[in-house]
């Protein structure tokens, strides 16, 4: 675990979880366990910012929701301007909390 997404894990860890985050469907009631659970297991507080801003950003199961209400231009830019923002959340995370446990 510590490999994958643990601190040593580096740039690779954070894009792990930046793409887990916008891939696992669910709501908060569920996120936040697995978040907790995978931080207790080993994780780093960046990638488990990052999984978090991902879930929140990038939510690849809501999109089609998205572009049915508020149409794919809209969603589109919104997608676009939130990108970069998981992977530099968690980069900010585990540069300011490195020993956080």
């Amino acid at each position: 675990m510590s490999r994958w997404v643990g601190a040593e894990s580096g740039i690779k860890g954070l894009l792990i979880g930046t793409v887990a985050g916008g891939l696992v469907p669910g709501g908060p009631y569920v996120i936040l366990p697995v978040a907790a659970g995978l931080l207790r297991a080993g994780a780093s507080i960046g990638t488990m910012v990052a999984f978090l801003t991902g879930w929140s950003l990038w939510a690849i199961n809501r999109l089609p929701m998205e572009i049915g209400i508020i149409g794919w231009r809209f969603t589109l830019v919104r997608f676009t301007t939130t990108f970069f923002f998981p992977p530099i959340a968690g980069f900010i995370a585990q540069r300011f909390f490195p020993n956080f446990s």
